[in-house]
């Protein structure tokens, strides 16, 4: 009887983490993947132009999206030029900055002009441009 006892005194619940770290390693792979599809500013619909010598750019803060009727949008919000402009000066001011210019088809070359002369005169220089590689 003794020893019985002292078996399931012995005998107590073991907490399995093997299943824990697989469930932890599935979610971060999820999550990572997750991230890497998002789009910064999907609220807008464009039409980007093509180039057949365009090259992937890294993933950057600041996403200026022109629309076909010339407005601006950033983070999901129409900016005017002063507005945009002071947006970009606060970023600057925080850390080095990189600027993506995302423009419709149908946009003026003028606007796209504006938006890049009010970048550099936040005092950003690294900007790309937009577009669909087309093969």
């Amino acid at each position: 009887m003794r020893r019985n006892r002292d078996l399931l005194i012995r005998e107590r619940p073991r907490l399995e983490i093997v299943p824990m770290i697989d469930i932890m390693m599935f979610l971060l792979v999820f999550f990572v993947m997750i991230v890497l599809r998002m789009i910064p500013d999907s609220g807008v619909t464009l039409s980007l132009p093509g180039a057949a010598t365009a090259q992937r750019l890294p993933p950057t803060q600041v996403v200026i999206v022109i629309d076909a009727q010339g407005d601006f949008h950033v983070n999901d919000q129409v900016m005017s030029a002063d507005t945009l402009e002071a947006y970009l000066q606060g970023v600057k001011a925080s850390h080095t900055t990189d600027v993506i210019i995302a423009g419709d088809k149908g946009t003026r070359l003028q606007e796209l002009m504006n938006v890049m002369d009010l970048t550099r005169k936040a005092g950003i220089t690294s900007i790309g441009i937009a577009t669909n590689n087309q093969q």
